[in-house]
């Protein structure tokens, strides 16, 4: 009788936590890095449960680096060769055309109006913009016209969000000491990273509510190494990245959107 006593009392934690629901259809969002995840969860099975991830990221050029990027541009363009001037003659024709709403000389037509003929009005703008500098660089090839090219394509990408999606999954394992699913995957890399997530029930939540954060992470083991790609193992992002269950928006200040796979 003892026996059974200490035997079920063993197990008290385990099913207390096993009688909560465990992940369904998990949503969490990073607002500092304008990223969300939505994870459906099967069933778990002896404690271990795969999960099947789908990412958007909202990722928009730094604002602060505005001028450091245009000092680049400058100099790349004061640096191509005559080679990469070579269509100049043709910008003058389609900055022509684009103006009069007309396709150019040797343009297709209907692809002229399929395409330039639905762009908004600002859209239009700012790609003239473009145009007209560039062909006023094509023209005089100094540093003032450079930098008018640069400042007119800043105008867009600096305003242009890339919208990225991906998928993967993810096996995670209960751990009932502190009642959160975790995964950990050691990967094979120079770095010896490993690739840590984990996925805790929320407790700022009110009434029966079934609501989970995740969080993931990158650990080095290496730090003395380098990467595949030659950098050293410390500029490996070992951040942590947390996720909550609110679901919300946030301020992106983007003109353009650029969908990405």
């Amino acid at each position: 009788m003892r026996k059974f006593v200490f035997f079920t009392l063993a197990f008290l934690p385990s099913l207390a936590f096993a009688d909560d629901k465990p992940p369904g259809t998990v949503y969490a969002l990073n607002e500092d890095e304008k990223t969300a995840i939505v994870a459906d969860c099967d069933v778990p099975v002896d404690s271990e449960m795969t999960c099947h991830f789908r990412q958007m990221t909202v990722s928009k050029p730094d604002e602060a680096k505005s001028e450091e990027r245009i000092s680049k541009a400058v100099g790349d363009l004061s640096k191509a060769s005559d080679r990469e001037f070579k269509d100049c003659p043709k910008f003058a024709a389609l900055v022509e055309a684009m103006e009069s709403g007309k396709p150019p000389p040797e343009g297709d037509p209907e692809a002229f109006k399929e395409k330039w003929g639905k762009e908004p009005p600002q859209s239009k703008t700012d790609t003239l913009a473009i145009m007209k500098a560039f062909v006023t660089l094509c023209a005089k090839r100094d540093p003032a016209s450079a930098e008018a090219v640069a400042r007119a394509s800043e105008n867009v990408e600096g305003s242009t969000c890339s919208i990225t999606n991906w998928t993967f999954d993810k096996t995670f394992r209960l751990n009932f000491s502190t009642e959160k699913w975790q995964s950990t995957v050691q990967n094979s890399d120079p770095c010896g990273t490993i690739d840590y997530a984990e996925l805790s029930k929320a407790t700022d939540t009110k009434g029966d509510y079934n609501f989970w954060n995740y969080t993931a992470k990158t650990l080095v083991t290496n730090q003395t190494g380098k990467t595949m790609l030659g950098a050293s193992c410390t500029t490996v992002d070992q951040r942590e990245h947390k996720f909550i269950w609110q679901t919300g928006k946030f301020y992106a200040n983007c003109r353009y959107l650029q969908l990405s796979p």
